[in-house]
C-alpha cells in the first residue's frame, strides 16, 4: 500500500499495466477503487468536438427515417459473458462486491485491554482463514534490533522501494514479460488481486492498530512518509504473497513457459524482497511481512478458488515471534511454529462466475494455438 493508504494503482485493469498506481493512491473513497473510478471510460469531447457532432447530427438523421427495433436482441441475464463490455471499473467493482460477500471478521479481545486477536472467515461465520494475534510493545522492542542492518541497505534499494509506493505490479510483469495491449486481463488479474488482499490486510491493521517502527525507535527514520494506517500485518507483504499465489498457479496452468518452476522462484522471491523494502524503508517490522504473507497466502487462494482454479485455502494462525525475522525459506513451509505459524485446517470457496470469466480471459491470452 502507499503511504497514504489508498487502494488506487488500478488503471492497470484494462491495459495500464498497474502503473497508474504511483499516482492515485491517495483517493480511497466509498468503493475502495480508488483512482480505479473511471478507468475504461471514453474520454470526454472537447467542445468543438461536441458541436460537430450536433451539427453532422442535425444535418444526416433525416436519411434514417423511422425507428426499427424488431431485430434487436436481448443481452444474456445475469451472465459474466457480459463483461467484456462493461467499463474497467465496472468490472473492478463487480470483484470486489463478489469477493466481499464471502468476507467477515471476528475480533476476540484478551484479559488485558491491550490484548487480543482478529480471524478473518470467508463464506459465514466460523469459516476462519486466517488469525493473527496482537504482538506486545516488548515484541516490537525486540523486532527494532532487526531493523539497524535492514536500514543499511538503503543505498541500494532506494529506487525499488520509490517505485513501489503504489502497486507495484510492473515488477511482475518483468518475470512475465506481459505486455499491456496482448494481456490486459492477465493485467486485470494481477490488479484486482492486489486490490483485495489490501482491503483484507485494512481490517487486521485497523482491529490490531499496532504502532509503526518510527513511533517505537527514534533510530529509524524511515526514507518515506510513514502510513496512515497501522503496521501489522504489512499491506504490501500481504498484496505481494496474494499476487505470487495467483501468478504461481496461472503460470502453472498454461502451456505457454518452457521454464514454469524458474519463474514460479523467481514471483516468490519478487514477493519477499517487496515486502523485505517496506523494513528497509523504515516502516515495517519483519513480524509485518510474517503477517502479511500468511494472509496474503489465504487470500491468492480464495481468489483461485473463485477463478475455479482447484485451489485449496489454507488455513493459518500467527502469533509473531519478536526474536524472528522474516525468511521466504520458512514462510514456503507453510506450518512454521518456531516462527509463529500454527496451521488451522481448511476452509472450501465456491467459485464465481465473474472471477471464473477472467481466469479464463487471461488465460486465452496465452493460447498459441488461436
Amino acid at each position: 500500500m502507499s503511504q497514504l493508504g489508498g487502494l488506487g494503482g488500478l488503471g492497470g485493469m484494462g491495459g495500464l499495466g498497474g502503473m497508474g498506481g504511483m499516482g492515485g493512491m491517495g483517493n480511497l473513497n466509498a468503493t475502495g477503487l480508488g483512482a480505479f473510478l473511471g478507468a475504461g471510460v471514453d474520454p470526454v469531447y472537447d467542445p468543438v468536438m461536441v458541436q460537430g457532432l450536433q451539427v453532422t447530427e442535425q444535418a444526416i438523421t433525416h436519411v434514417g427515417k423511422g425507428w426499427d427495433t424488431d431485430g434487436a436482441k436481448e443481452l444474456g441475464f445475469s451472465s459474466a459473458n457480459n463483461m467484456v463490455l462493461w467499463a474497467d471499473w465496472v468490472r473492478a467493482s463487480l470483484y470486489l462486491t463478489d469477493f466481499l460477500t464471502g468476507f467477515g471478521w471476528a475480533v476476540r479481545r484478551g484479559k488485558h485491554k491491550e490484548e487480543g486477536s482478529v480471524a478473518l472467515t470467508y463464506g459465514g461465520p466460523g469459516k476462519t482463514f486466517y488469525a493473527a494475534h496482537r504482538p506486545d510493545i516488548a515484541c516490537f522492542g525486540e523486532q527494532l534490533k532487526f531493523m539497524r542492518s535492514y536500514l543499511d541497505q538503503r543505498p541500494d534499494r532506494t529506487p525499488e522501494i520509490i517505485s513501489q509506493l503504489g502497486f507495484p505490479t510492473p515488477y511482475f510483469t518483468m518475470i512475465l514479460g506481459l505486455q499491456t495491449g496482448a494481456n490486459r486481463y492477465a493485467f486485470e488479474l494481477i490488479t484486482i488481486t492486489q486490490v483485495l488482499a489490501a482491503h483484507a490486510a485494512m481490517v487486521v491493521k485497523h482491529h490490531l492498530a499496532c504502532r509503526r517502527p518510527d513511533r517505537l525507535g527514534g533510530k529509524v527514520m524511515p526514507i518515506i512518509p510513514t502510513p496512515a494506517h497501522a503496521s501489522f500485518p504489512s499491506a504490501h507483504s500481504t498484496e505481494a504473497f496474494a499476487v505470487a499465489e495467483v501468478l504461481n498457479a496461472f503460470i502453472g496452468s498454461l502451456e505457454h513457459y518452457p521454464d514454469v518452476a524458474k519463474r514460479q522462484a523467481l514471483v516468490t522471491k519478487l514477493a519477499e524482497r517487496i515486502a523485505v523494502n517496506r523494513t528497509v524503508a523504515g516502516v515495517h517490522y519483519p513480524i509485518d511481512s510474517w503477517a502479511g504473507a500468511v494472509l496474503g497466502r489465504a487470500v491468492g487462494q480464495i481468489i483461485l478458488s473463485k477463478c475455479g482454479a482447484d485451489s485449496v485455502v489454507d488455513a493459518y494462525e500467527y502469533r509473531a515471534n519478536g526474536h524472528c525475522d522474516f525468511y521466504v525459506d520458512e514462510f514456503v513451509k507453510g506450518a512454521n511454529p518456531e516462527f509463529g505459524v500454527e496451521p488451522t485446517g481448511n476452509v472450501d470457496v465456491v467459485s464465481s462466475d465473474l472471477f471464473a470469466w477472467l481466469w479464463n480471459k487471461a488465460r486465452k491470452e496465452f493460447d498459441l494455438q488461436q
